[in-house]
């Protein structure tokens, strides 16, 4: 996480919104945001650094490096990915960059989970990055994105299944092209930051029907139910959607995480965060099905099955 922190008191300045509005949006009162001299980039370096430490494996044998993010890296016509591996020290593997906004961190996984399945590598590293809090104006008024924050999480593949702690069962994703211009980037005084267009009634009902859909899809696929599912993780993008999106699958919220009292919106890390979560407090354990449930501006919506080993 960064060392930077953003309270909503200073939201209220900028915004002109009360404390009473904006603590809708943000009830952590405060959100991680890059401070000055920090990067995006250099955050999912440092996430790479920690897990490999923790889980050292042989840096040739390493044959991706997927850096998953909403595209702004910070530097233009650039490499993320190319970057890290450098200051890594992995010089074997193909590596490149995933758009999807926050749904990409999770697609970033599946294509990983793919090649190493495959046998295409021994060892994929997949890092989750983004720089949200950089692109709101909160002169806007666009209440919705206040919660952007920043952050970044790294993740190892494997197709060894005695050193997997996770095994990717499934996923499934849709985007509906309808949505497309609801948000788009703008260059403001050589800064990017995120518009509001025309179109925004129903895409709350879009939010719910795809998730819900999609969870049918993927537990249909391996052959599992609701009743089955241990934890359901979502993106914390709003948190009206998350539970209305539990309740729509009949799931008591005790079978979900709720990170929005700690932080802001970190875009795809918040599952992992949150899944984070369920380890530390041993919540989960051997066997346990979890369904991540993310979404990204496009609008795309992903929902990915895992099973703790």
């Amino acid at each position: 996480m960064p060392s930077g922190k953003r309270s909503v008191d200073e939201v209220a300045r900028e915004s002109g919104y009360g404390l009473d509005k904006l603590g809708q949006v943000l009830p952590s009162g405060k959100f991680s945001v890059l401070a000055e001299g920090e990067t995006a980039w250099g955050l999912g370096r440092d996430a790479a650094a920690r897990l490999l430490a923790r889980s050292p494996v042989p840096l040739e044998e390493i044959g991706l490096v997927l850096y998953a993010g909403s595209s702004e890296w910070g530097t233009p016509f650039w490499s993320p990915a190319a970057k890290i591996a450098g200051e890594l020290g992995i010089t074997q593997a193909h590596c490149y960059e995933v758009s999807n906004f926050c749904n990409a961190g999770m697609v970033a996984v599946k294509l990983a989970d793919d090649q190493v399945r495959a046998g295409t590598h021994p060892y994929a590293l997949v890092i989750i990055a983004d720089r949200l809090s950089e692109l709101v104006e909160y002169g806007t008024g666009y209440l919705e994105l206040f919660n952007f924050a920043d952050g970044a999480a790294a993740v190892l593949l494997t197709a060894d299944a005695a050193a997997t702690r996770y095994e990717v069962l499934g996923g499934a994703h849709h985007t509906d092209p309808q949505w497309v211009d609801s948000y788009y980037g703008e260059i403001k005084d050589g800064r990017i930051k995120v518009e509001r267009g025309g179109k925004q009634d129903g895409l709350g009902d879009a939010f719910l029907d795809n998730f819900t859909t999609l969870t049918h899809r993927v537990l249909a696929g391996i052959g599992a139910g609701v009743a089955e599912v241990a934890h359901f993780l979502v993106t914390h993008g709003n948190q009206d959607t998350h539970r209305s999106y539990l309740a729509a699958l009949g799931v008591d919220a005790s079978r979900s995480v709720f990170q929005y009292e700690r932080d802001g919106h970190l875009g795809g890390v918040d599952p992992l965060q949150a899944l984070e979560e369920l380890e530390r407090e041993d919540r989960i354990g051997p066997g346990d099905l979890v369904i991540v449930a993310t979404a990204g501006s496009g609008f795309t919506w992903g929902v990915t099955a895992l099973r703790r080993t």
